[in-house]
């Protein structure tokens, strides 16, 4: 990793203890205490893209200059520019769509080189966007922080990702149909119901999907916390949001034009987006409330950083990132190697609970990328909304459900980059960027989950097992004509 003009800070285990004991757990509304002043955590996980393919020119402005006092994150501006490598035409927002799978993305990763994405995923894999497709993204981007060392779990495709969001774990080595499940109760679900904790999973329409919730088996009995997109707005119009919520622009009918994921508008995602984060800055809910915001995976495009070996996983792709909070950071750029596991992590720290399972407990924490004690020179520590100007404003969605509602007959967006920061970089109060290595195992060795197991169930007869390791079959149902099996897998390392 680079570090570039004295910019990054690497925090120390020590300094990160004693800036977390700094302040005194808090307690919401319903009772749930927690570590930081964050009570409430949204969880938006998009679709298919690199870093690099979405933030690797991030912070040339639309007429090729570099934003002055600007933290550059670890990006194409900053690393080796390949020749193979190719811009989105001005006026154009989408790709076709780089090839997909398990041996594709190996074949792209090559050993940790990141040479073989021609041959591996084909010449859309060499493509990036710039300021004029990306500008509303790279606006809260800047606004708030974003982390440049941010890895997908897997190098594989969208299914085991998300199964790893919400398990820190998957038996899955690529896209498929249940079986094989994870069990409810070695999900983050289980964990949260045993603390008391809230949450919400919620689709367009989960009648008509519920990617990847369907593959927790278990998950039937837990209706109540799966709703709609309305349900989600809804819920902070009334008061009553879940402390974690996961929105998802995937399944529930969608045709994931909201995902991003190509060959779809990446504007029209950058609208669902603005539009949850406006929605939760107009709220009540804004002052104790967190928004992350990450890609399940790389989706084939070309990224420069080789992936990291994390608690004996190697990890995927280098997705974006981006914290928005009132204590995000401003404009600020984390170099923590983390991935969706860290994610993960922060809910289990500050909810008080044990790490979700040993990987859980080794990934780093985002919390470099929080301020919870220095005071701006206004002497608050909490900052409030972005102001949201005309043409910005103009640009967000009436409705969630309706977010292609918009007239894009836009020639690029370039001009909502770069934005009139809340404090002059010379006003922070810490450093543009940094570091750090905290996690879970410097607090406790606990975990909630000490072997994870997947589950496949199937008839008795007539079976067999091309993949997997059996384990043990066991008998079911009394009073059913029909004997059911069920057999669990050991989860195979790459």
């Amino acid at each position: 990793m680079k570090f570039r003009h004295g910019e990054t800070v690497l925090v120390s285990v020590i300094v990160v203890l004693m800036m977390l004991s700094s302040f005194s757990s808090a307690v919401d509304a319903q009772g749930t205490s927690t570590n930081t002043p964050i009570k409430h955590l949204v969880i938006l996980m998009m679709e298919n893209h690199s870093f690099d393919n979405l933030f690797g020119v991030y912070g040339m402005t639309e007429n090729g200059t570099i934003e002055k006092n600007l933290s550059l994150p670890e990006n194409l501006l900053t690393g080796n520019l390949t020749s193979n490598l190719s811009s989105v035409p001005n006026g154009v927002f989408s790709t076709s769509n780089p090839y997909e799978g398990y041996s594709n993305y190996h074949t792209d990763w090559n050993n940790g080189h990141m040479n073989g994405f021609i041959n591996g995923s084909g010449p859309s894999s060499m493509t990036y966007f710039t300021a004029s497709q990306m500008g509303p993204e790279w606006m809260i981007a800047q606004q708030y922080a974003m982390g440049d060392m941010y890895f997908s779990e897997m190098l594989s495709m969208t299914l085991p990702n998300r199964l790893f969001s919400i398990s820190g774990f998957t038996p899955l080595t690529t896209d498929q149909s249940p079986p094989p499940y994870v069990l409810y109760s070695d999900t983050i679900f289980s964990e949260l119901d045993s603390h008391g904790v809230s949450w919400g999973y919620y689709f367009q329409n989960p009648s008509l999907g519920e990617e990847p919730l369907n593959l927790v088996y278990g998950i039937g009995s837990h209706a109540a916390d799966i709703g709609t997109w309305n349900d989600f707005v809804k819920s902070i119009q009334s008061g009553t949001l879940p402390d974690i919520t996961w929105v998802s622009p995937i399944s529930g009918g969608t045709i994931e034009i909201e995902s991003q994921h190509p060959p779809f508008n990446v504007l029209i995602g950058e609208l669902w987006i603005l539009y949850i984060v406006h929605l939760i800055m107009e709220s009540s809910y804004w002052s104790s409330t967190a928004i992350m915001i990450t890609y399940d995976e790389g989706g084939g495009y070309y990224d420069q950083v080789a992936p990291p070996v994390i608690g004996g996983e190697q990890l995927g792709f280098r997705v974006p990132f981006i914290l928005i909070s009132p204590y995000a950071k401003e404009g600020y750029v984390s170099h923590t190697v983390m991935s969706h596991t860290s994610i993960l992590g922060f809910i289990d720290y500050n909810w008080n609970m044990p790490a979700l399972n040993k990987l859980v407990l080794d990934s780093n924490l985002p919390l470099d990328m929080f301020n919870f004690n220095q005071p701006y020179s206004t002497g608050n520590i909490a900052r409030p909304p972005m102001a949201w100007n005309r043409s910005q404003l103009a640009l967000i969605p009436n409705s969630l459900v309706n977010s292609t509602n918009k007239s894009l007959n836009y020639s690029n967006v370039g001009g909502f980059f770069p934005v009139g920061l809340q404090y002059p970089v010379s006003d922070l109060p810490y450093a543009s960027s940094g570091s750090s290595t905290f996690n879970l195992s410097q607090i406790s060795s606990n975990v909630y989950i000490s072997n994870e197991t997947g589950y496949y169930p199937v008839p008795a007869q007539g079976f067999s097992l091309s993949t997997g390791v059996l384990l043990g079959a066991v008998a079911a149902v009394a009073g059913s004509s029909a004997i059911t099996a069920y057999f669990i897998w050991k989860r195979r390392r790459l």
